[in-house]
């Protein structure tokens, strides 16, 4: 229901709950304004203590009056009705409303949250990001092909053994290069290799954030098996929800604007 509130609690979620339940648990403990709060329709989740009239207001500290002046009785507390809800959040006045868009009652990210990458520029990040690697792995490439082939023999046979060592080499070398060149970008501040950041694109896990060195290896690794696609897996972010490639759902990372 549109009134009913979630709870999320490192990196778990209850609920719902009515706003009756959330002020009986903030009153009674359970509830602590650090926990984060979401209803339907809202984009993001919100610390509790944003949520007007769910704490009470604290109680400013001082050394009592001598005299106290007399005050009128307080009124009897009011019983909410059922159906009452709390006010609505301010979200202008949180710093960083994206880190607490990870966890949502049905498992998946606010949309948005996220401003997910466009295929055009993706193919063209694929391009650049190639050419890069490539000219990295030239001139190591070149030095080994010189090395081999100045150790071979004159004999044809030892020619032909010299070029498949080289061959192989050469490949090697330049699969470690792209290897360190993906990991080593993704991983970063810039959170993206020097072709993404040409287009202004980066890449996270599934919260937005900096994907780890393991996460980079394992979307590294499975681009092998969207090789094998025929190109579906990099024509996935055409129809996917979330714009992602084969390799980006097996690693469980997401291509983002900057």
């Amino acid at each position: 229901m549109a009134g009913e509130w979630h709870v999320g609690r490192n990196g778990q979620q209850t609920g719902p709950f009515t706003a009756q339940q959330l002020r009986q648990m903030a009153a009674s403990g359970q509830l602590s304004p650090t926990d984060l709060l979401w209803k339907d329709g809202m984009p993001n989740w919100v610390p509790g203590s944003t949520v007007k009239g769910l704490f009470a207001e604290p109680v400013a500290s001082g050394p009592p009056p001598s005299r106290p002046s007399p005050r009128p009785a307080a009124p009897p507390p009011r019983r909410a009705t059922p159906n009452e809800t709390f006010d609505e959040p301010d979200l202008s006045g949180i710093s960083e409303p994206q880190t607490y868009g990870a966890l949502r009652p049905d498992g998946s990210l606010p949309t948005t949250s996220f401003e997910y990458a466009d295929f055009l520029p993706r193919a063209g990040a694929l391009l650049l990001d190639a050419l890069f690697a490539g000219l990295m792995g030239c001139v190591p490439a070149i030095g080994l092909a010189l090395v081999f082939m100045g150790m071979a023999g004159r004999s044809p046979e030892d020619q032909q053994a010299a070029s498949v060592l080289s061959s192989c080499c050469t490949n090697l070398v330049y699969q470690l290069i792209a290897l360190i060149y993906y990991v080593t970008l993704e991983t970063s501040a810039k959170q993206g290799t020097w072709g993404k950041q040409i287009v202004g694109i980066k890449v996270t896990d599934l919260q937005g954030n900096r994907i780890t060195v393991g996460r980079a290896l394992g979307r590294y690794f499975a681009k092998i098996i969207t090789g094998f696609t025929c190109g579906i897996g990099l024509l996935m972010p055409l129809f996917t929800e979330k714009k992602q490639t084969l390799h980006d759902m097996i690693a469980g990372c997401l291509s983002l604007k900057k």
